[in-house]
This record gives structure tokens, C-alpha cells and sequence, in this order.
């Protein structure tokens, strides 16, 4: 597992630097902007929000190079397989999120904006969407190929962007009580389980049919 880790580690920083440009840019943004804009502190949420799709730019290039393949003369096993996908989404998302914080606590103190409490909150909220979001598209992507997989998890990224646009007071409000927000991590948690579950068993069949 910690030899599949380290590949896709190596492949993210060759081939996936479009996303930590991406990530320095929504940051510079939120402080170029913040004379002009009360909420520019807004923008370091979408590098959390678009850092779940790092696992399927990890599978697309997994299939161009024809990796499944190669990897069966290896030995892992389809779990391993599956799973290094979802460990890796967790520590580039919980990384993300890290410096998106850091970059916050900057933020604060040297501009203002939100406090470093509600930063947090926010953060909290946009990391379970990510999550909620990696769960769907991944199985897609093992089902039908990042191709197809991908229209559908762009879709759902843009779904998740409109709802947390217009209910993010609501849901940051169920977010201050510590009850309801063990509930929601519990629920998200088990969907995310069962997403992998779901991952692994189409990765099965599909490692027997190719």
C-alpha cells in the first residue's frame, strides 16, 4: 500500500502541478482582492472544494497508461488498489485544507474578515462536501472510466458549489451544534465507506474481464 501511495504521490507532483497553481491562485486572489471585496476570504474555500478530484486525475492517468494492467504482474490486490485512491484523497484533502487554514489565520490577521473560529467552520463544511463529492465520482470513474466518470463529477462539483452558495448559512448554523455535527460526520464517513466498498467490488469484476 505504501508502494502504491508513493506512486501516485510522485505522479500528483509531475503531472497534476495544475492543481497547486490553481490552489496559489484562489489564495493570491483572496488577498489581491480583499479591497474590493468584504467576503474575498471566500475564495481560499475552492481549493478544499477542488482538491477532492485529484483522485480521478490520479485513475485517468492510471488508464492512459494502461497502469491496471501492468499492476496485475504486481502484488496488490484490488482492495489495495481502490483503496490507495481513497487514502490518497484523504491526506490531499486534509493537506488542502491545512494550508486553505493557515492561509486563513494570514488572512485574518493582517486583512480581517470572517473570525478564525467561523474560518474553521467553513473549512469543516467544504471538507465534507469534497468528501461527499469524492465518494460519488470515484465509483463512476471505476464504472464507466474517468472520461465519462468526470462529466459527472464536474456536474456534482457544481451542484455541491450551488448548494453550499445558497445554504451555506443553514448549514453552517447545524455546524455550532457539536451533536449534530458528529452525526453529520458519522453519516459522511459511512457513505464515503461505502462508496470504497462499491469501488473495490466493480474493480473486481472489471480486473476479471479486461
Amino acid at each position: 500500500m505504501k508502494g502504491l501511495l508513493l506512486k501516485d504521490f510522485y505522479v500528483a507532483l509531475k503531472s497534476c502541478k495544475m492543481y497547486f497553481i490553481i490552489d496559489a491562485i484562489f489564495i493570491v486572489m483572496s488577498f489581491a482582492l480583499s479591497e474590493f471585496l468584504d467576503d474575498s476570504i471566500a475564495f481560499l474555500l475552492f481549493p478544499v472544494l477542488i482538491s477532492g478530484e485529484i483522485s480521478i486525475s490520479l485513475l485517468s492517468f492510471d488508464e492512459k497508461s494502461k497502469w491496471s494492467k501492468y499492476s496485475g504482474a504486481l502484488p496488490y490486490s484490488a482492495g489495495q488498489m481502490v483503496s490507495s485512491k481513497y487514502l490518497f484523497s484523504i491526506i490531499f484533502v486534509a493537506l488542502t485544507a491545512l494550508v486553505t487554514f493557515l492561509a486563513m489565520i494570514i488572512h485574518v490577521n493582517t486583512i480581517g474578515g470572517a473570525a478564525l473560529s467561523e474560518a474553521a467552520t467553513d473549512i469543516g463544511v467544504m471538507c465534507i462536501s469534497t468528501f461527499i463529492i469524492t465518494a460519488v465520482g470515484l465509483p463512476l470513474c471505476f464504472k464507466f472510466g474517468t472520461e465519462r466518470g468526470r462529466i459527472i463529477f464536474f456536474m456534482t462539483i457544481f451542484l455541491a458549489a450551488f448548494l453550499f452558495a445558497n445554504f451555506a448559512d443553514k448549514l453552517i448554523a447545524l455546524a455550532q451544534n457539536r451533536y449534530i455535527v458528529w452525526i453529520i460526520i458519522a453519516v459522511v464517513a459511512a457513505i464515503y465507506a461505502l462508496s470504497w466498498f462499491i469501488s473495490v467490488a466493480i474493480y473486481s469484476k472489471r480486473e476479471v474481464t479486461d
